[in-house]
This record gives C-alpha cells, structure tokens and sequence, in this order.
C-alpha cells in the first residue's frame, strides 16, 4: 500500500472518530464560514431543454428523433441513416403531428437534427438550440428556405394541351401538360381557395392515420409483393367519377415527374397505340423539403403534403372535362429524375424529350424491362387509393406517394387491391441508449488528489416508450471500469419517481449486500438501488443490468435522465455494512440531495460548500461542492472518458477543465474531449 492509501485511511479513521465522538453535532453556524452561494454551478456537462415541434400535419401521428450530428448520408442517391449513429431522444407526436417537452443533450451541442422516416415528414432538418430552448415549424421552416431572389417563370411551362394521336422528335413519347408550371415545378393548376379571381394553392388534410397504416404494410426494403398485375395496380373507372389526385410525401432524391394515361378497358393498347397514346403531366417535380433538397438561389422544392390536382379527361374531340367515363382505365408513369434544374433560372424544365432515365409505366409491359414501377393499395379507412412509385432498382415503392379520391367514392374502388393495415399500430418504442460515464472523488468533503479516478462507471440507458410517449420500461446497464482510490466504495442511485410506479425489477451481475425489497433498498423514500459493495471488486465483475418494468405514470416529454437519475457512491474503510445503524457517507453529483441514508455531519466540513440552515444541516439548493467552486463527482455524456493518472488534478489532466468551471459553464463546455499530451 502506497503513502496515499496511508493518508486517505488515516484521514477517514479520523473523521469517523470524530462522528462517534461528537454524536454527528455540527460547529456553531458561521454565516461567513458556510452562506449558501445560490448561483453555484452544477457542474453539468449536459442540460434539458425545451422542445416544441409543429410539423403542420394535422391528423397524422408520426415518430421522429432527436440527434446531436446529421444522422444522415446519401448513398446511391438516395438519403440513408447512418450506422451506428444513436439519437438522445425518440418519440411520437401527438395526433396533430406537434410535440411538446424537453430533451436532455450536451451543454457543448449548438445545433439538433429532427429525424423521421414517416413518408410526409422531413427526413433530417438542422435547428438551432437557442438559450431559450428548442423551436421547429415546418412552414416557418420552409419559409426560410426561399431564395431571396424572385423565382422567374420557367419559358417551357404551357404546353400545347390539345389531344393528339401523333409524336415527334421534339414529343416523341407524346406528353402533355395539364398547365403550366413555375421555376421549381409548382403547377398553376393546383387546387386551393380563390381571393380576388386568382386560385391560392392550399394543401388538404391527409386523412388521419393514413401514413401510419401504409407504415405499418410496407416494413420491408423490399416490397415488390404488393407489385402486382397491371389490371390491379391500374385505377378502373367503374362509375362515371370526378377524380382527385393529392400528393403525399416522397422518399427520393430524383425530382421525378408523375404522370397518367388513359385507355378503353374492354380495349387495351398494343405497343404501337402506346407510344403515340397521349400522357399528360400530373406533377412536373415530385420534390419537397429535407435531405439533400437541392435548394439554390433559383430552385426550391416545390411541393408540400396535401397539395392536389383535378386529374382531367379528354374526349376523342379534345374537350376537356373533369369526369372520367365509366369503362376506362387510369394508368400512371413516372420520369424518373425528369424535372431538371440548371444554372440559368428559366432553363428548369421537365425534360420529355430525352429523359436520362427513360420513362417508366405501371403497364409493366410497356416497361423495356417488363418491371414494375408502381404498386397500389387501397385505404379502408379513409376510402382513398394510394399509389407507390419506384424510381430506380431498391424495390421500396416509396419514391413518391400519391392517394386518389372520387366522387362517387365506389366508382374507382377495386376489392383485388392489396389494402393497408386497417388497424392503426403504433408499437412501443424502444430508444437508442443514451451513453454517459459517472466519475467520482472519494475523499469528500476533503479534495484530496483531485484525480477524478476513484470511481468511475459507465452507464448505458435505453427507455420503452408507449404510443402516448409513456414510460413503461426501462433497461440500464452500469460498467465499473476504474478503481483509482484506496476505500471501499460501494455505488448506487436513486430514481425521481415513486415507488408504485415500478411494477416488476430484474437486477443481474449485482454484487451489493444492501437490504432490499424486490431488488430496491428497503426504508428509502424514492426508489433506490444499490449495485456493489467495492468498487475494485465490481470492476472484475463487470456489467450490472437493471431492468424495470413501469406503469406509465411518467411520460419521455416531461422526463429526462438527468431528472430522473440521482448517483452515489458509499465510501468506508472496511466497505459497505449492510446491517450496520451508522449513517452512511454518500457522495453525489453537485447539486443532487442525499438520500435518507446519508450521514449529514460531513456537510459543510473540510472543502465542502453546500448550503447549510442555522443548525449546520444541509438544506440545498447546494448540495456536493467545494470551496473553489469544484465538484466532487461528474456525470459525463460519453463513454470513452479517457481517465486521469493517479494523484494528478483533473485540471492538469483536462487543461480546459479549469475555464469551464470558472467560467460556470460558459467556456469549454467539451473540455472532456481534450486531455493534455502525454
């Protein structure tokens, strides 16, 4: 045993000496010895912050995340989540797509991405974290994202509406355009509200839960089962019907134009009557918001979930009506990639004349390859048929998604359809864990070496969520990785909550001989849980896995781990003594009380600084903190914690750990990121 276990054994025979003795009776309060200093540091390294999302889609419940870097890259051209990257929060919205609470994440962290993988919500969006807090509006949002220059009409927008039965080199797959179109590919025949004789485009509410039972049918990577035969992906008119076509969400990195035909059903195409068979633009530029849009100073994603278009029938004179014949057959076409963006503003078109990629049918044999480029379901529900579209070779079909309505609403319905999942699912939800390392100083309320080493565990915390973002389970795993003192510390932690909120405890690997009932410490007030007895023992263990099953009295909006979570160690010479009546020395991050265990005469003593009343007890807010404005334990927000040399201040170890703490906070807030060179 070296002269540092010496001292430190020493020290402590002297100090519980003192408590024997003195029957735990405190000095004569001092007011200049012990004021309270109510604006101490707490010396977090991770903070909560409020949260409030309004993505604008009322009626639709969607799960989205919170990530501290973009979770995002292409590949292939198509956005992809990163492997291994792992959000700090996971949760629903509510019914009208809004969210309101808090998020726990670094101090050092200035900027959040919102991930979701629902159809008709942003993949990834960058936001800043204010002082005040975490705000996102999607419109607001997009608003920003207009150039600041006019967007000039595009000089190829109106084209020649009128039906023709023969195609040309400058139309060789004779298309036609139901209008014009602007600079991004927004039509002018988007359906809306009139003010003043001029039309406004408004976006129509999707209909609730629609994007959730789609999600709930096309799980898989590849859903080319739903590509079925032509005669049932194609859209039968069986009554005479006004049909509206509404655009729904996209999953594409192309700006792909979507279109339709028409044909007799009783009479179907051959080849030859197809090619020269006209098909008219629905959609010039299936783009909106997200990864990757595209934005320049003379484009903008055009489209926005909801927006709608009156599909038009032409007769063999070339009227145009808006009702569909009973007897014919609606088929649809993609160009993929096929609205294309140049330098020069006017410039961006849709390109009908030599479409990079070629134009693809759902009359599969109209397709070179004979592959399917769309699958349709239909939606019980809400009486819609919705349209996938694939755009290039993954077999997803979510490339672009469209719905149709009709009035009548039997007239299109087809009972061979595949349908959605009539059941509006929203599983529980299991969260990334969330990652951190505790270290601890053993000689409180003395400094001692200030190495920051004497106990140091990582934990790992994953939270079950129900679809009202209620917390019904909770997995923790605590790894002992560093014993740097020469006491015996035993570790534990107490949680926020009432004890009637956990139903069932699973506790593996613990090696602590606390008194306990169902696995938590018998006679606590909160739910407290005891792990080990000796930190260099637990670290040759390993892992402890606490698993609790909840009640969902507690919801992920209102709670965070910092707020839930209240760590300690145990320190004593001869180690931890479940049975003995002496108060215990607990040691606890700065600013967190002790439990009821806890042995109060050490409060105030030595180096420590919390906030004591006129008899020396401790009464906070300040709880664990020196006089020089210095913690005694930090929980850390990653797990590779490179952990300091025996005896050498956390302050030499880390040089920017000094400022951070002078500075309360406010300078080197990732200090931990950057120990001195060896």
């Amino acid at each position: 045993m070296n002269n540092y276990k010496h001292v430190c054994m020493l020290l402590l025979g002297w100090l519980t000496c003192i408590v024997l003795f003195s029957a735990c009776k405190k000095d004569v309060y001092d007011p200049n010895k012990n004021e309270p200093a109510k604006d101490i540091f707490d010396f977090a390294t991770t903070v909560d912050k409020s949260l409030d999302i309004d993505y604008g889609m009322k009626g639709n419940k969607a799960v989205f995340e919170v990530f501290t870097e973009d979770p995002v890259i292409l590949e292939n051209g198509k956005a992809k989540k990163k492997e291994n990257v792992k959000s700090i929060l996971k949760a629903y919205t509510d019914e009208d797509c809004t969210y309101s609470g808090i998020v726990n994440l670094p101090t050092a962290c200035t900027k959040i991405y919102l991930y979701s993988e629902n159809y008709i919500l942003p993949t990834s969006v960058e936001v800043e974290v204010e002082n005040s807090g975490i705000k996102f509006n999607l419109k607001d949002y997009i608003k920003n994202l207009q150039p600041s220059t006019p967007v000039m009409t595009s000089q190829m927008a109106i084209m020649d509406k009128a039906l023709s039965r023969a195609y040309t080199e400058t139309n060789p797959y004779n298309i036609q355009f139901l209008g014009g179109y602007d600079n991004n590919g927004m039509p002018d025949y988007l359906l809306g509200e009139e003010h003043n004789g001029i039309t406004y485009p408004v976006a129509v509410d999707v209909p609730n839960g629609l994007v959730n039972r789609l999600n709930n049918v096309l799980t898989a990577k590849d859903n080319s089962s739903f590509a079925v035969s032509t005669k049932v992906i194609n859209t039968n008119v069986l009554k005479d019907a006004s049909i509206k076509l509404t655009f729904l969400g996209e999953e594409a990195e192309y700006r792909n134009a979507i279109g339709y035909y028409y044909y007799e059903t009783q009479n179907p195409p051959s080849a030859e009557e197809f090619e020269s068979l006209p098909k008219y633009i629905a959609f010039p530029n299936c783009s909106t918001w997200g990864s990757n849009s595209g934005i320049t100073s003379n484009y903008m994603p055009p489209l926005w979930s909801g927006h709608q278009i009156q599909l038009k029938y032409f007769d063999k004179n070339g009227k145009e009506t808006n009702v569909f014949p009973a007897g014919i057959t609606i088929g649809w076409f993609m160009i993929p990639d096929g609205f294309e963006v140049y330098k020069q503003a006017s410039g961006n078109k849709v390109n009908i004349v030599n479409p990079k990629y070629g134009i693809r049918y759902s009359n599969n044999e109209f397709n070179k390859d004979n592959k399917s480029v769309c699958i349709s379901l239909y939606d019980e529900k809400s009486k819609t048929t919705v349209n996938g579209f694939e755009d290039g070779g993954d077999k997803d079909y979510k490339d672009v998604f469209f719905y149709l309505t009709s009035t009548p609403e039997e007239a299109i319905y087809d009972p061979n359809k595949p349908t959605t999942d009539p059941d509006e699912e929203y599983p529980p939800i299991e969260s990334d864990a969330l990652e951190g390392t505790l270290v601890f100083e053993d000689l409180w309320p003395s400094q001692g070496d200030y190495d920051m080493n004497d106990v140091v565990v990582t934990y790992h915390t994953t939270f079950t969520t129900d679809k009202d973002n209620k917390i019904i389970g909770i997995k923790d795993i605590f790894t002992p990785i560093h014993a740097g003192g020469a006491l015996k510390s035993a570790f534990g932690y107490q949680m926020n909550m009432d004890k009637s909120d956990i139903d069932n405890i699973k506790i593996e690997n613990s090696s602590s001989t606390a008194l306990n009932e169902n696995g938590m410490e018998i006679n606590q007030d909160k739910p407290t849980f005891m792990l080990f007895d000796d930190i260099q023992q637990a670290v040759k263990n390993g892992a402890i896995t606490v698993t609790l099953e909840l009640a969902g009295k507690n919801s992920i909006n209102d709670v965070s781990r910092k707020k839930l979570y209240n760590p300690f160690i145990c320190v004593s010479t001869d180690g931890f003594n479940a049975t003995s009546k002496e108060a215990r020395r607990e040691i606890h991050l700065t600013n967190y009380p002790p439990t009821p265990f806890a042995n109060l005469y050490f409060f105030g003593r030595n180096n420590d600084k919390s906030s004591l009343d006129q008899e020396g007890n401790p009464i906070g807010p300040n709880y664990y903190v020196a006089e020089d404005n210095y913690p005694f334990a930090i929980d850390l927000p990653i797990t590779d914690y490179q952990i300091p040399d025996e005896s050498v201040k956390i302050d030499k170890f880390y040089p920017g750990f000094y400022k951070w703490a002078k500075s309360k906070g406010e300078e080197n807030k990732d200090w931990y990121e950057y120990p001195a060179s060896k």
